[in-house]
């Protein structure tokens, strides 16, 4: 009952294979339309509503059967087989994606909360699940694959609106901030998480110290339940030489080291972070951000620009931590009309390609394409910036076309382009990578490839 259960959780097709099984077509002779194809909605809603209740069943009575499995699993075993494994995990909202690829994954973070309340936090978190759904699926993914841990995001970007500034205890703030960890550890306690990730991103220079004592503190708590703690940040590389950097909110001068004087890069300090925490996952896209200004159109994830950052990360953090996060997506950019940048997953790369007749670059080297295009001076887009992709050519697949009178380029990330990078993690002998996002409009081949290397992990050797 169990594997027919999770058969039906894991791939919404299977409805439509039961219908062609029994041949329902062939057995409908009226001849009526209408009629055969109220039958096949009927049959479908009835074979979802017969799964769904099926499924709320088992899962009322046997609550305690992932924390069964669990507890017959040697998990001791399976840490000491893996300490040498190149781990892989994701992040995701997307419940469909998770139930059909968790099983190929060492960790799922399923992006689910953030902090209520905006310029002022009150230190509670919310989830974009309801609790008896956020029971159901966090319970259909341990019981669809035992091993992965399931560590779910906390998620914020600092902005004018939306702040961090209570629940890390800035300003001495520290009773909102100690409600925080409470609320954390209450969430972890009532669904049986294997820890937390915490993702607070754009956070500006005075919140550094505050957020350290934060996790200093919150770390102290897990461990004393066995629990994790995961960290995501923003990407540094080593600047040509160290300077001094004035930060305005605090008043006071501070040391970098790093290219990238951002908000959020300084907030997050490597070494640090590579103490307190059981897993840094270093956010290793945006180099080219969905504006139409600089600096101008370009992958996401370059393989050159990854390798920079793993040139000062594993400076800085153990090996034994350290997780390269890689987008599933790129943006597709005017060239030379004023009309937004959108963002291109692998199947609307698919669709461009159908309706739009693209011309298709893999690998890319934006600088010929741009010398031999006849339009290209018209590209105020690209032609400003295109000095950043001089001695470059991306393994990145991309398209370019023209959609009414609007010149187009459309990055992407297809398996060949996650190969490339994924061997380049390798070569550092990093712990492992990490997926922004799954999703069901990644390339399929992505997870064939994960799933090859699961069940021939000599194919990682290098």
């Amino acid at each position: 009952m169990i594997p027919f259960l999770l058969w039906i959780l894991s791939d919404y097709n299977s409805l439509s294979r039961i219908e062609s099984e029994f041949k329902l077509t062939e057995r409908i002779q009226s001849g009526n339309g209408v009629t055969e194809l109220f039958l096949k909605k009927f049959l479908l809603l009835f074979f979802t509503f017969i799964s769904l209740l099926l499924a709320w069943y088992l899962f009322r009575i046997s609550k305690n059967f992932s924390e069964f499995i669990n507890s017959s699993y040697d998990f001791k075993s399976d840490t000491k087989k893996n300490e040498k494994k190149f781990l892989a995990s994701t992040w995701s909202s997307d419940i469909v994606a998770m139930t059909q690829n968790v099983h190929l994954y060492d960790e799922i973070h399923p992006f689910l909360y953030t902090l209520e309340g905006g310029r002022t936090n009150t230190g509670n978190i919310k989830s974009i699940w309801n609790h008896e759904a956020q029971e159901f699926y966090i319970w259909t993914l341990k019981t669809i694959s035992p091993k992965t841990k399931i560590i779910p995001t906390i998620f914020r970007w600092e902005n004018d609106f939306e702040k961090v500034s209570d629940v890390i205890g800035l300003n001495g703030n520290v009773k909102i901030r100690d409600y925080h960890i409470q609320q954390i550890l209450k969430e972890i306690d009532t669904y049986g998480y294997d820890g937390i990730d915490i993702d607070y991103e754009g956070m500006t220079c005075d919140k550094k110290e505050s957020f350290e004592t934060f996790l200093t503190l919150l770390s102290k708590e897990l461990k004393k339940k066995n629990k994790l703690l995961s960290v995501a940040i923003h990407p540094k590389t080593f600047a040509e030489q160290p300077l001094d950097y004035f930060c305005k909110e605090s008043g006071k001068k501070m040391q970098v080291d790093f290219y990238e004087a951002y908000r959020g890069q300084l907030s997050h300090d490597y070494e640090f972070l590579g103490k307190v925490a059981d897993k840094i996952k270093i956010m290793a896209y945006e180099l080219h951000p969905r504006k139409n200004a600089f600096p101008g159109p370009g992958p996401q994830a370059p393989s050159w620009w990854i390798e920079r950052i793993l040139e000062y990360s594993t400076k800085k953090i153990p090996n034994s931590k350290l997780y390269m996060a890689i987008p599933t997506y790129g943006y597709d950019w005017p060239l030379n009309c004023d009309i937004p940048s959108k963002a291109v997953f692998y199947s609307r790369a698919q669709f461009i390609k159908t309706n739009w007749n693209p011309k298709i670059e893999e690998p890319t080297d934006v600088i010929k394409i741009y010398k031999n295009a006849k339009k290209s001076g018209d590209w105020i887009y690209l032609r400003p910036y295109l000095y950043r992709h001089e001695g470059h050519i991306y393994d990145d697949p991309s398209l370019w076309y023209t959609l009414g009178n609007c010149d187009r380029v459309a990055f992407y990330i297809n398996r060949r382009s996650f190969e490339t990078k994924m061997n380049l993690l390798r070569k550092y002998k990093i712990r492992g990578f990490s997926f922004w996002q799954l999703i069901q409009d990644n390339d399929p081949e992505i997870h064939s490839y994960l799933k090859q290397i699961i069940e021939n992990p000599e194919k990682l050797d290098l």
